[in-house]
């Protein structure tokens, strides 16, 4: 009885090893955002910042009922659930973020000053000098303008687009990158272990660690249930 429940426990215990080698190799591919139009994209407590462009990708942090929560072009901002579609994707999604600078038409002046709001009235944040080449984060369009929301040094803000050198905005078509075929590999002569296991597919290498670890299983039940030889008594007295 105590051998049968020992045979039991070890092919309990192949079954689950076998488990974790299928969870262990699964795809790599983490839950992204995708834009099919232009949508908002959120600060914190719900004002719109900029907008993520159509095509483009940006991983799901965190969620809750309404909001995805992401990082795109290094800004941690949140979009509502139901403007986008929810993917897997296996790469890092790029941005849309460059350096631009200020139009050539303001080379007289000295400065120009960041607005904490895409308004002409809104406060003023960090003064760029003209000379100064900042960073390109997203558009908000209004009914009146196009802003810019930018970044220079450490600091966030707003410029009309009009004031920068790139006064329409020029956005390429995000094109996701194929996953790598895990199928395959090339008829070469590995270096190493290491070389082994990178040419190997998922699926032979899930085959080759359950067959691995089912072997030495085996064996082990066999010896549990060999028969055990009695010791032959002596035919004489000392």
């Amino acid at each position: 009885m105590k051998r049968f429940i020992t045979c039991i426990l070890i092919f309990f215990c192949i079954a689950i090893s076998g488990s974790t080698s299928f969870t262990a190799f699964a795809s790599t591919s983490t839950p992204h955002i995708v834009a099919t139009a232009d949508v908002w994209l959120y600060d914190e407590n719900g004002e719109k910042l900029f907008q993520m462009p159509s095509s483009y990708y940006a991983r799901i942090n965190n969620l809750d009922d309404n909001y995805y929560y992401v990082t795109f072009n290094g800004v941690a901002t949140k979009v509502n659930k139901n403007n986008v579609s929810a993917i897997g994707y296996h790469a890092t999604a790029t941005g849309t973020m460059r350096e631009i600078c200020f139009n050539s038409s303001y080379s007289d002046f000295t400065a120009i000053n960041l607005k904490l709001r895409p308004d002409i009235g809104a406060d003023n944040g960090v003064s760029i000098p003209i000379g100064e080449s900042f960073t390109f984060i997203g558009s908000y369009p209004t009914d009146t303008d196009l802003w810019y929301y930018v970044k220079y040094g450490e600091n966030y803000g707003y410029l009309r687009a009009e004031r920068t050198s790139m006064q329409t905005p020029n956005i390429d078509v995000f094109s996701p990158e194929p996953e790598p075929s895990t199928e395959t590999f090339k008829e070469e002569t590995p270096n190493s272990e290491k070389d082994v296991i990178d040419k190997l597919g998922d699926k032979e290498l899930k085959i080759i660690i359950i067959v691995g670890l089912a072997i030495p299983a085996v064996a082990i039940v066999i010896l549990l249930f060999r028969p055990t030889r009695k010791r032959k008594e002596n035919d004489y007295n000392d």
